[in-house]
């Protein structure tokens, strides 16, 4: 019998249901640190293809108008788990924000895609990396490392170089702070120098290009943060070294597709896409 929608029931696994999805919290750890996130899983037997979701730049596992939620919700409802979690030093995972740089994160996204892996509910031949923003970059960079297990990539408004990028950071008083103190604040969050020089220095059009799983890139016309050519540079590395790509330009969208109907247009292509990849 399925569950109403509006109702909620506790399981025996510490999660819950809703209808025809399970959502449960759960905590791994990487490097001796706590991550916090929550696991997706479709009502029914057997195991589910599963997804992880990589949040962008002082983001979170919700992201901006819950639209990581309402992308796990969609693909649980279309037979596919997934899992959104926090990095460390952001959400509530441990660890301080001070301390994130590119490679931690790429090491938190190897822990999270074996977490998946071994989770009973889960087709570990069958997963799926989605990223967003910064979060598109470091997806870049953890396919080159996980080509044998990912099945398919999805790259939402992808960061596909540093320059021009997060420019504040090098105001002259971020680099005096950083000359002194070795951080810099950005809106309320201390950014280190270490997450600065590998910004700059990260090359994921040449990593993305490792993994030979089909790509889907999603970006607004008007995104003024992560501007659309950084997904026509992706598409242009893909298509040179011959891989499966497709790109979706949002008409008016921006960086964080903060419209009902953006959204719900990346909700869609990422369901087909996965429908299709996977």
């Amino acid at each position: 019998m399925t569950v109403p929608a509006e109702r909620r029931v506790d399981n025996d696994f510490g999660g819950f249901y809703y209808a025809r999805r399970m959502e449960t919290p759960i905590v791994f750890e990487s490097k001796g640190q706590q991550v916090v996130g929550i696991l997706h899983v479709p009502e029914g037997r057997g195991r589910f293809p599963a997804a992880l979701l990589l949040h962008g730049f002082t983001g979170t596992r919700v992201e901006p108008h819950r639209m990581f939620v309402k992308i796990s919700r969609a693909l649980a409802e279309h037979g596919i788990a997934s899992l959104r979690f926090d990095f460390r030093g952001s959400g509530d995972s441990a660890g301080d924000f001070e301390d994130m740089t590119i490679r931690s994160e790429v090491v938190d996204s190897i822990e999270a895609i074996r977490f998946l892996a071994q989770h009973k509910r889960v087709n570990s031949r069958c997963l799926a990396l989605i990223g967003m923003s910064m979060g598109g970059a470091v997806a870049a960079h953890v396919v080159a490392r996980e080509k044998r297990r990912i099945k398919s990539l999805v790259l939402l408004a992808p960061v596909a170089e540093g320059e021009g990028i997060l420019d504040e950071l090098s105001t002259p008083d971020a680099v005096s702070s950083l000359a002194e103190t070795g951080i810099t604040d950005h809106d309320g969050n201390l950014v280190g120098v270490a997450f600065i020089r590998q910004f700059a220095e990260m090359k994921p059009l040449r990593e993305v290009v490792k993994c030979q799983c089909p790509v889907l890139l999603i970006h607004g016309s008007k995104d003024q943060t992560v501007p659309a050519h950084h997904t026509d540079l992706y598409e242009h590395a893909l298509q040179t070294h011959k891989r499966v790509v497709k790109k979706v330009i949002i008409p008016s969208a921006d960086h964080t597709f903060n419209k009902h109907i953006w959204e719900s247009r990346v909700i869609t292509e990422t369901v087909d896409w996965f429908g299709e990849t996977m």
